[in-house]
């Protein structure tokens, strides 16, 4: 996803109240009214959130039948997305991606995880299905688990190569010199314009600084 819509999502979910809101829709749809009530705040509070949660595209509203009167507004969730902030000395990564392109999940593992779903969705009584889906819940939030563990592994390891690199490069040449190889040894990209923008140095400046690295790295 873009930087455009990571920076919204952040902006929305950062306030507690709107966290809180958001909590009670992924257990169900739910109504202004109702909301105010189970979370013992004013309406007019939860319609300005929600208001606002409409318009950065979180949530979404349905027209239900009343029985008391004129139709009701019900608002539901719309997105399903995972945000993830890396934070370190020499280290700031933040990404946003939705649950449809989760990355580092063996494709074949996911297939059997489908597919023992779909086999558990064809039982002939929903009192059969609760156990099956209840082991796919296990089995993924283990999984999940064993991702985290991972990460915090691999992060660590990140920082520690990006702190030696850091101590490396002071002795490297001129201070735009030693900006542009940090910039390409923390953002593993090399495009002038990218280079350029972050930096805030020319294209012209950057495109030699890049040529006498690529000089220095044959010689060795």
């Amino acid at each position: 996803m873009s930087q455009a819509e990571l920076d919204s999502m952040l902006g929305t979910v950062e306030n507690p109240i709107r966290r809180r809101i958001i909590a009670r829709l992924s257990q169900k749809p739910n109504y202004q009214l109702q909301l105010s009530r189970e979370l013992d705040i004013s309406q007019q509070l939860v319609a300005k959130h929600l208001g606002s949660m409409e318009d950065a595209g979180l949530v979404s509203t349905v027209f239900e039948d009343s029985p008391r009167g004129p139709q009701r507004k019900e608002y539901l969730l719309r997105k399903s997305f995972s945000i993830t902030i890396d934070l370190a000395p020499s280290l700031f990564r933040a990404r946003m991606f939705s649950f449809g392109a989760v990355p580092g999940i063996d494709p074949d593992e996911q297939g059997q995880m489908n597919a023992k779903a779909n086999e558990a969705l064809m039982f002939p009584d929903e009192a059969s299905r609760i156990k099956p889906l209840a082991q796919i819940i296990a089995a993924v939030d283990r999984k999940l688990n064993e991702m985290e563990e991972q990460r915090a592994v691999l992060l660590y390891l990140r920082g520690v190569a990006l702190r030696e690199a850091d101590r490396m490069t002071t002795s490297l040449g001129s201070a735009d010199r030693k900006k542009v190889l940090k910039y390409i040894m923390k953002e593993q990209r090399d495009g002038i314009d990218d280079i350029s923008t972050s930096l805030g140095l020319q294209q012209r400046v950057v495109g030699n600084l890049l040529e006498e690295i690529e000089k220095d790295l044959a010689s060795e």
